[in-house]
């Protein structure tokens, strides 16, 4: 029977090293612990299965009228992420995210808008 409980302070050594085995990208285990998300340890009666962290994250979803015209293309972006950061931080949200298959709009977002690159996720940290 899995079971699940929140995380404590005795799970961080197991934590680290799920972090450090797993060949995909993930965040710091600090990242697990702060006010700004919970987290819970699935278990059985063998031990820890896994740790799901829960986070206040909103996510962007945009597509663009006409995708040649990048001079408006980026106007309308750095607007639609400014008012996202407002209404984010409005609402009690600390990470904004998107998701896109176009190279230059990840490009554009990781070098004038702060995006980091998380695996295919582009994540902004707002704090609250």
């Amino acid at each position: 029977m899995v079971t699940n409980r929140s995380l404590e302070s005795k799970d961080l050594p197991i934590l680290q090293a799920a972090l450090d085995q797993d060949t995909f990208e993930h965040c710091e285990a600090k990242n697990y612990t702060m006010d700004n998300s919970f987290s819970v340890v699935y278990e059985d009666e063998q031990g820890p299965i896994g740790v799901l962290r829960y986070t206040k994250t909103l996510r962007l979803v945009c597509v663009f009228c006409d995708n040649e015209d990048k001079q408006r293309n980026a106007v309308g972006a750095i607007q639609a992420v400014k008012d996202a950061i407002v209404q984010a931080k409005a609402n009690g949200f600390v990470d904004v995210i998107c998701e896109t298959e176009s190279e230059s709009l990840k490009k554009f977002y990781v070098n004038h808008l702060g995006f980091k690159e998380a695996g295919k996720t582009l994540v902004l940290h707002i704090g609250k």
